[in-house]
């Protein structure tokens, strides 16, 4: 707190008149951030493409602020700007068929998703590009060392384990959880 309130220009007792302390700012500076992530008319024809995109940029908004990422991580949307984007990812969801029951569910599965993967790749943002290269090159190397008489599995797939970069990675959980979420309702709809 007294760190923003230096930014700010004001004393941390100006601040803390305005807010009640690190939570309350994590919540409204997580907000601020929701806020810049552009929202659109849900269209079916489009959905996974729309959601996708909301929540890349999510992730990506929230890497530059790995404090605020943490801030998605246990919380229902109470503030005006995430409510907003709450109403328009859901309803992207129901756009693509999902029932009400999955998009409940899997909306908060979401949430946490983005918010893990923007925590980490935010924490890649602050280290030194040339340690991160030489972290990776040592687990590329580890995997690709390992005796597949005792790890044979892990030997097998170690190239697709490490050779997959941020971006990819992401995206394929994206579409799982996705996929996953439409399995779902499928299976709800032909219960009923």
């Amino acid at each position: 707190m007294r760190r923003v309130a230096e930014r700010l220009g004001t004393g941390a007792a100006s601040l803390y008149a305005h807010v009640s302390g690190r939570e309350e700012l994590l919540e409204l500076v997580f907000d601020a951030l929701v806020g810049q992530v552009r929202l659109e008319e849900p269209d079916p024809a489009r959905w996974r493409e729309q959601v996708h995109r909301m929540l890349r940029d999510l992730r990506d908004i929230l890497a530059s602020h790995t404090d605020a990422a943490l801030a998605g991580l246990g919380r229902v949307p109470t503030a005006p700007q995430t409510l907003a984007a709450a109403e328009v990812l859901t309803a992207t969801l129901r756009a693509g068929g999902l029932t009400d029951r999955v998009i409940a569910l899997g909306f908060d599965q979401l949430i946490l998703y983005v918010s893990a993967a923007a925590y980490e790749a935010g924490l890649y943002r602050r280290t030194d590009p040339a340690e991160i290269e030489r972290y990776f090159a040592g687990v590329h190397a580890f995997f690709a060392s390992l005796p597949p008489a005792r790890y044979p599995v892990l030997a097998a797939i170690a190239p697709d384990m490490t050779g997959a970069d941020g971006d990819d990675r992401f995206r394929f959980g994206l579409d799982v959880l996705l996929g996953g979420l439409e399995a779902a309702s499928a299976a709800e709809l032909a219960r009923r």
